[in-house]
């Protein structure tokens, strides 16, 4: 009898826990402090604390969610931590994935047990995957397939993994608005590398005339992917503007993160940061639930800019003449573009494949030959077999895009692909599995699963006033003011 009621009483309080926790993973507070351990992980260049600080949260949050949402999270930010590109301040860490892995195939097994659905990427991913595999044939040599494997496997099966197992394990619930917190997650992502890119700046101690001698080092990589994820959090926090009353503060943080991206002095993401930021922000007035409203945050805001300008004037001056002096123009590229088009035009069905290293540029660690372009890299490596899958590719993605354009969250994920897309076809971005692979399949994922326009102010996840929460209940703030209207 006793040992009943002691069991019962541990149900009840691992109910009580479990309860907790779930509602604690969809919080503000849950993404805040997920991002607080990246950042003092990074400023700390302690990689045990940070690390494990990491790892023993996103277990707990594996051990308990039913859902894979709140990790998304943990995935994108956990590449913040990296304050090195030496590896060997990392690799002694390799213990902490055991009971990461443990918690992982727990969450998988526990939270598994319904239909499974491939997805409509799926079969686009696989085409890549095979033209990347098969790129070459005919030229590329045994050692040029071995040398370039890891990166081939990074985008042919790590991204299609990562696309089948968010797609199972997302919870299938049209009414959740899993574009909001989506979206407050890539704006704390943002806030953190802002943090990073200002703190390395003030680092180095340079004059500002002498920022863009400085390659910062976020994420142990270049100023190019610094902005480049500047490009995705920046523009999801312009949508947030729309989602929330407090429209100006969301403006706010967005202009921050552009401003945050010249700071990196990444010459193309600039311009194609900037084109991609002038449409996320006409698209804050358009999708605003009250224009007035939101016309009147985009004055004040502006007046706030404007006087920011004045009381900074010189320290602004001096950083885009710094700018200036790096130049709009490379023709390092102009050379690897005409390298891609002579190999393509030499082995037109398969190219030359990923192992192939040319004279125009240095490669990484691993071996990778990167032709600065989207179009150039298929071309060269893959020929037309690559460029036939990955039009494939490009054709799902945006049918699934297209499919409900006009819905406020789409929209903003087409202004931020108009900067990623646009950028990449003169830098490397579509052929970096992690992140911004991953981040653009799991995007995908989330418009091909949302089929509902979550707009307006109140949502389930934001609606904490009792007037919130009858908006939330009418389905919104147009079927609130209907209802009103009728008396309801």
């Amino acid at each position: 009898m006793i040992k009943s009621k002691f069991l019962i009483n541990v149900i009840n309080i691992y109910r009580k826990v479990d309860s907790l926790i779930k509602k604690f993973l969809y919080t503000d507070y849950y993404l805040i402090l997920v991002c607080a351990i990246v950042f003092f992980g990074w400023y700390s260049r302690c990689a045990p604390f940070g690390f494990t600080a990491a790892v023993v949260i996103a277990c707990i949050a594996l051990l308990f969610t039913d859902d894979i949402l709140p990790l998304t999270v943990n995935l994108f930010s956990a590449v913040l931590i990296i304050y090195s590109q030496d590896f060997a301040d990392y690799t002694y860490l390799w213990p902490l994935a055991i009971p990461l892995g443990i918690c992982f195939i727990v969450f998988l097994i526990k939270n598994g047990k319904h239909d499974f659905h491939l997805g409509k990427m799926f079969f686009p991913l696989m085409a890549v995957a095979y033209a990347l595999l098969i790129g070459g044939c005919g030229y590329a040599t045994k050692s040029d397939l071995l040398k370039s494997l890891p990166d081939i496997l990074m985008i042919g099966i790590s991204i299609p993994v990562i696309y089948i197992i968010a797609n199972h394990y997302l919870k299938r619930d049209d009414k959740r608005d899993v574009p909001l917190y989506f979206s407050k997650t890539m704006m704390y992502i943002g806030l953190v590398i802002c943090l990073e890119l200002i703190v390395s700046l003030i680092q180095r101690d340079l004059p500002i005339s002498q920022w863009h001698t400085s390659n910062v080092i976020i994420k142990g990589s270049n100023r190019n992917d610094t902005a480049t994820y500047l490009i995705f959090t920046a523009g999801m926090t312009m949508y947030l503007s729309t989602r929330y009353r407090q429209g100006w503060l969301f403006l706010a943080i967005g202009l921050f993160q552009y401003l945050c991206l010249v700071m990196t002095f990444s010459r193309g993401a600039i311009i194609f940061g900037a084109l991609s930021g002038v449409f996320a922000f006409a698209l804050t007035i358009i999708k605003a639930p009250n224009k007035k409203l939101h016309l009147l945050y985009v004055a004040v805001t502006a007046v706030a800019v404007l006087l920011l300008y004045l009381i900074l004037r010189k320290d602004i001056n001096e950083m885009i003449a710094s700018l200036l002096d790096r130049g709009m123009t490379s023709n390092s590229r102009l050379n690897l573009y005409k390298e891609a088009w002579a190999l393509f035009k030499a082995h037109p069905i398969f190219g030359v494949g990923k192992g192939y290293v040319g004279v125009n540029t240095n490669t990484n660690g691993m071996d990778v030959y990167w032709f600065h372009s989207t179009v150039f890299q298929v071309l060269a490596c893959t020929g037309i077999v690559g460029l036939v899958a990955y039009i494939y590719y490009y054709w799902v993605r945006f049918k699934i895009l297209f499919a409900n354009f006009k819905y406020s969250f789409n929209l903003f994920v087409l202004a931020v692909w108009v900067g990623f897309e646009g950028y990449s076809l003169i830098n490397t971005g579509t052929f970096i599995a992690y992140p911004f692979m991953a981040l653009v399949i799991v995007m995908t994922l989330l418009l091909e699963r949302t089929q509902q326009d979550f707009s307006g102010y109140v949502s389930p996840y934001n609606c904490i006033t009792p007037l919130g929460k009858k908006i939330a209940q009418a389905g919104g703030f147009k079927a609130y003011l209907e209802n009103k209207k009728q008396g309801k």
